[in-house]
């Protein structure tokens, strides 16, 4: 093997291939790293056949949303997609020698003979259990306990683990008990193939507001409507595009709003994004924000909420705007800040523009990961190759 080249193995539950939602979430971390190192393949460890409809059956819930939550988090599939992943690069011994593994809804080392492994991840179980109202933890109180074990678990037999987030790399280490040494931040990047031009900043007395979250609750599009009725009173001229996959209930106020469908299509999106003058996600629970990250290298200033890890994102009155976490009032103050001032609207998209420039682009973010990469060859080759 070349000691610097180490042949890579990625695996996640998803086909970049077919499947537009990972192509374009992880499409340019895996082409970025098969620009640093052989790239063997990109496993996709989805449940297939009788075991996917099984999983199915037994994760059932009239709701649609808990459904899908069940479906993918719960302590069955889990095992599963471990075993047949694990059992996988098993037979592959001589042909690899790093997995990669993206998120932690299988453990790529269930059996320990596999190859070393990398877990890239945006989130912990542990951090969704604490926002329950969200609607991303679907256990009960002993089915959570059953997966936390699984993935402190997946966790200790990683050899390395990359975090976006400062927030995430904390819970690993204080609630899962792992090394602080063992775990690195490396951020991620824009999930376009290159940057966009900048949008243009303009005085206009039709501003636009732009909102991206499938899950309208839990990326707190209810709270954005409120705040935006407040704030529409101050600048009537306001206009508010909310891209979500939810009915939004009549009862809402809906004047200047319009309700978009939502959409993999990158071209539309890309027109939303050119269409507005700032972005807003007012998430109860965020596992990073690739969103904010596309906003930003439009040049269009974001607003967010505390308490995640887009505090670590959007840096505050700067490249945009934090507020307190489901703060209709501050939200819409804020709102009426970026609406009005089209002078700072346009400073911060120029700060939040550079910033995605310098920190959220994937061939820097897959550089910072390779370093974590030869660490775990120098530490750990010999005892994969006295292993096997």
């Amino acid at each position: 093997m070349n000691a610097c080249k180490p042949r890579i193995v990625s695996a996640l539950v998803g086909d970049v291939q077919r499947d537009p939602a990972a192509q374009i979430k992880y499409g340019f971390f895996f082409a970025a790293l098969a620009e640093h190192f052989p790239l063997v393949e990109i496993y996709d460890a989805s449940l297939h056949g009788v075991r996917r409809y099984l999983n199915a059956l037994q994760a059932f819930h009239p709701d649609r949303q808990r459904w899908r939550e069940s479906f993918y988090k719960n302590v069955t599939a889990f095992r599963w997609r471990s075993r047949l992943a694990s059992t996988h690069f098993q037979a592959m011994n001589g042909q690899v020698d790093l997995i990669v593994q993206v998120g932690v809804l299988f453990d790529a080392r269930w059996q320990t003979a596999s190859p070393p492994s990398l877990i890239y991840t945006d989130y912990t179980a542990h951090l969704t259990a604490q926002r329950p109202s969200a609607g991303r933890s679907p256990f009960s109180a002993a089915q959570r306990q059953e997966w936390l074990a699984l993935e402190r678990a997946a966790f200790a037999r990683a050899s390395h683990i990359c975090t976006r987030s400062e927030l995430v790399r904390a819970s690993i280490i204080e609630e899962y008990g792992v090394a602080p040494e063992k775990v690195t931040v490396v951020g991620s990047g824009v999930n376009f193939a290159r940057l966009p031009q900048s949008v243009l900043h303009r005085e206009t007395t039709t501003p636009t507001v732009l909102f991206i979250g499938k899950e309208f609750y839990r990326k707190g599009g209810d709270l954005l409507l409120e705040a935006f009725a407040q704030a529409r009173q101050e600048v009537p001229g306001a206009r508010l595009k909310m891209v979500t996959a939810v009915p939004i209930p009549s009862a809402f106020p809906g004047a200047g709003v319009e309700i978009i469908q939502a959409t993999w299509d990158r071209q539309a999106i890309a027109a939303l994004y050119r269409s507005a003058d700032l972005f807003v996600l007012p998430s109860r629970l965020e596992t990073w924000g690739d969103v904010l990250l596309e906003a930003m290298s439009y040049g269009l200033p974001c607003i967010g909420v505390k308490g995640q890890a887009m505090e670590e994102i959007i840096d505050h009155e700067s490249t945009g705007l934090i507020v307190p976490a489901e703060d209709v009032a501050a939200l819409a103050q804020s709102l009426v800040r970026l609406l009005t001032d089209a002078g700072l609207r346009g400073r911060m998209g120029q700060q939040a523009r550079l910033k995605a420039e310098e920190n959220y682009q994937w061939p820097d973010v897959v550089q910072r990961v390779g370093i974590c990469i030869q660490q775990i060859m120098e530490r750990d080759e010999h005892k994969w190759i006295a292993s096997v």
